[in-house]
């Protein structure tokens, strides 16, 4: 297990109910390749940074930052989304890099960034989007 595995299972353990577990972690960011790129790289520093993990009930989102030299093991807020409450899960992208666009019953729309070949922030960051699915569709 990677050392933010171990960070997100510290952080989830007191919310997970009675025989609820981690099945997958994941590594999701919201900033646009577009701004990264025409800031030289200056906007990946800060905010917009996401460890998540998916039970069979819900999807948890911790928030955090990256740093100057790597990425912080701090929570900067942690929510969760129960497969109950969304509406849509809508996978896109090309190559390593993904995006999934979750739109909540209540018409709240959530999109996150995926490079799945960020598997030293994630374990299960190349099967993060295709589980979120199936979890999804077996709540439906």
């Amino acid at each position: 297990m990677h050392k933010y595995d171990e960070f997100v299972h510290r952080e989830l353990a007191p919310h997970l109910t009675p025989g609820e577990g981690i099945a997958l972690t994941g590594f999701l960011f919201t900033k646009s390749l577009k701004t990264v790129i025409l800031t030289n790289g200056l906007s990946l520093i800060g905010g917009g940074y996401y460890f998540a993990a998916l039970t069979r009930k819900r999807m948890f989102i911790i928030a955090t930052e990256m740093g100057i030299v790597s990425l912080k093991m701090e929570n900067k807020g942690l929510s969760d989304i129960p497969y109950a409450d969304i509406k849509s899960v809508k996978p896109s992208g090309f190559l390593n890099q993904k995006m999934i666009a979750i739109e909540l019953k209540d018409g709240a729309t959530f999109v996150f960034r995926l490079n799945s070949l960020a598997t030293h922030y994630a374990s299960g960051q190349k099967q993060f989007i295709e589980t979120l699915v199936n979890f999804y569709q077996a709540a439906g």
